[in-house]
């Protein structure tokens, strides 16, 4: 990234970093992108992997605003940037409690402000895709999830009940999640009660991250066919953005 995706409208948009308030009062840090038109968009969460709210998470938000859709990037980490591996798992066991509790407040916000059509697709990364699995699962009020990377092994039995449709991404050279666990993964969605709309896809040369601040050629290529079978199946079931302009927006 950046990368360009031709064929869709290019939104001028704002951008920034907002405050969530949660329902218990509690105050927690987001990044937000939007279309600068004032009319409604369907919402989309962007959840962090365990390196914290970086450039390619703020590159990605900006990306998916300019094409049409209100984005929130919920800072998981609570402001802490990791500065070593180390570090970044250390924040990983320290917020192990509260982060899909942040994940809920992000998606419910989307849901709830004026400015969207109250449907709202999940996108994670890495540590982000297996909270967006989580959110997949335990709510029923979410219109999709795709995950780069995500880790589904703590989940694996509870797919078959989930009421979003799920897509699912890794590289051919993933090093964290083995081949067998996503074989698992994929068969477990074929039975599942959506599994006609449960995809499992694999990016051919791609390893764990998709999208990078410099990537090299081949990079940039896989970060397109990523972003090509995530808008292909998000179209499935948001608010396309040249119907959401139609429609304007509820104060």
């Amino acid at each position: 990234m950046p990368f360009q995706h031709h064929g869709r409208v290019e939104y001028a948009i704002d951008s920034g970093y907002i405050t969530i308030v949660t329902d218990q009062g509690q105050k927690l840090p987001a990044y937000w992108a939007h279309p600068r038109i004032g009319t409604r968009f369907s919402g989309i969460g962007i959840f962090h992997d365990w390196w914290g709210m970086n450039d390619v998470c703020r590159m990605l938000a900006n990306f998916y605003a300019q094409l049409g859709y209100y984005v929130i990037v919920p800072d998981l980490f609570n402001g802490r940037t990791p500065a070593s591996p180390a570090h970044a798992m250390q924040l990983v066991e320290e917020t192990r409690d509260s982060r899909y509790k942040t994940v809920d407040a992000a998606l419910t916000v989307l849901e709830r402000h004026h400015r969207t059509t109250s449907k709202v697709a999940a996108i994670g990364l890495g540590m982000g895709g297996t909270m967006a699995f989580e959110a997949a699962i335990k709510r029923t009020d979410l219109e999709a999830a795709v995950i780069y990377g995500g880790f589904p092994q703590m989940y694996l039995g509870q797919f078959a009940a989930a009421s979003t449709p799920i897509l699912a991404l890794y590289g051919s050279e993933e090093p964290y999640t083995r081949p067998v666990v996503i074989r698992t993964l994929r068969d477990e969605l074929a039975g599942a009660r959506l599994k006609e709309q449960h995809r499992v896809e694999i990016i051919p040369g791609a390893a764990h991250e998709f999208f990078h601040a410099a990537p090299t050629p081949a990079q940039r290529d896989q970060g397109r066919q990523v972003v090509a079978l995530t808008l292909a199946f998000i179209d499935q079931f948001l608010d396309k953005p040249d119907l959401a302009t139609a429609r304007p927006p509820v104060y």
